[in-house]
């Protein structure tokens, strides 16, 4: 009869538009109770964004003239 409710969508659209995905999720053994009897945990929340192709700087050769 429990009901979990979790909100990431702020986070993940926020961090969206920079790459970020999320991955993973790991519960920790937290658990808090409010005032109203609610229980909370806190998450580990992994993201991850694919690398970026890295520009290759051509190096240009120093042709001595003699």
């Amino acid at each position: 009869g429990a009901e979990v409710q979790t909100d990431y969508v702020p986070l993940l659209n926020s961090l969206a538009m920079y790459g970020w995905q999320l991955t993973c999720v790991l519960p920790t053994p937290i658990v808090k109770t409010n005032r109203e009897g609610n229980l909370s945990t806190k998450q580990i929340v992994f993201l991850q964004r694919p690398s970026l192709p890295q520009k290759v700087k051509k190096k240009e050769s120093k042709v001595n003239n003699l």
